[in-house]
């Protein structure tokens, strides 16, 4: 009895031990470990997406010149010097296609559409590519005998692969070509049309809470990131109701002064607590020195997209 079991357990390990050999037991790892390991070529695409950036600019056209508001700078000083300044920082922040623009003038009634004085305008896109579809990884072996024909698969598979990468690299470069043609058109065309804005001096008052709503509007009908900018020594001097939401909105003031030292720093506080409570971050105050087009572009691109 006890040689009939030692025979009958020599014979199940035969068995395993060829069955194994044979790869019955089917594939483990990239090819079983069968054959020789093999590399394939990647067929995967970028799809990587950027959020676009709308900008709201907001220039004070109400500033008066008396007193209070600053004789430093007479009439037109302030918006014409904005202008320039806005028209020239344009270059300077790498701008993408779905990116946009708006421009409106700060004034007694800003929350009215007249007051803009550049239309919302957005980079234009370059259409999707249609990539053409990735070649199939080939089948992995079942067993050893397999493993020249697996071989002779991956190395066509990785010369398709080779191929079809070259031809989905020259589509999307063709499609980045093309934006950055779109990104250029925009800022020339953008730029001549800040730079041909006329401001008509308002002698009434200014209104900043309606100008903040008009920026508020264009944010919330716009996903992605927002960046506001306002040209002004940040006097509101009509008092409007509204209180316009600017969730999570990047803010630039510039060309800040008021020749009041003190009212200045007051004006600064006072605003930076206003902007927190419409839900906005942490604004920059430039002062007019220090408001160039470089210092803009900088303040503007500091912040994550």
């Amino acid at each position: 009895m006890a040689n009939s079991v030692s025979r009958g357990s020599v014979l199940a390990l035969a068995t395993v031990v060829v069955m194994a050999a044979c790869g019955v037991f089917g594939p483990s790892g990239s090819n079983g470990g069968l054959c020789p390991p093999a590399v394939l070529e990647s067929v995967s695409v970028d799809t990587k997406s950027v959020a676009p950036v709308t900008y709201a600019v907001l220039i004070d056209r109400a500033y008066t010149g008396d007193a209070k508001r600053s004789p430093s700078y007479p009439w037109p000083q302030l918006p014409r010097t904005a202008l320039d300044t806005v028209a020239a920082a344009l270059p300077m922040l790498e701008l993408r296609p779905g990116d946009a623009l708006v421009g409106s003038w700060i004034s007694h009634n800003s929350n009215q559409t007249s007051e803009i004085f550049l239309p919302y305008s957005q980079v234009k896109r370059a259409p999707t590519p249609d990539l053409p579809a990735a070649p199939t990884e080939p089948k992995l072996p079942v067993n050893k005998l397999e493993c020249n024909e697996y071989a002779a698969s991956v190395r066509s598979f990785n010369d398709a692969a080779i191929a079809w990468r070259a031809k989905v690299t020259e589509l999307q470069q063709r499609a980045a070509d093309e934006n950055q043609r779109n990104v250029a058109a925009f800022i020339s065309a953008t730029s001549a049309a800040i730079r041909a804005a006329s401001p008509a001096q308002d002698p009434v008052g200014t209104d900043i809470y309606g100008s903040l709503a008009v920026a508020s509007g264009v944010f919330a009908a716009n996903p992605g990131a927002h960046k506001l900018v306002l040209f002004s020594d940040m006097t509101d001097t009509i008092g409007n109701a509204v209180r316009p939401d600017l969730a999570q909105s990047d803010v630039v003031v510039a060309l800040y002064h008021r020749d009041d030292a003190s009212d200045q720093g007051k004006g600064q506080k006072d605003w930076e607590t206003a902007f927190k409570a419409l839900g906005a971050r942490v604004p920059v105050f430039l002062p007019w020195a220090a408001t160039t087009a470089d210092k803009l572009a900088e303040q503007l691109k500091g912040s994550a997209r």
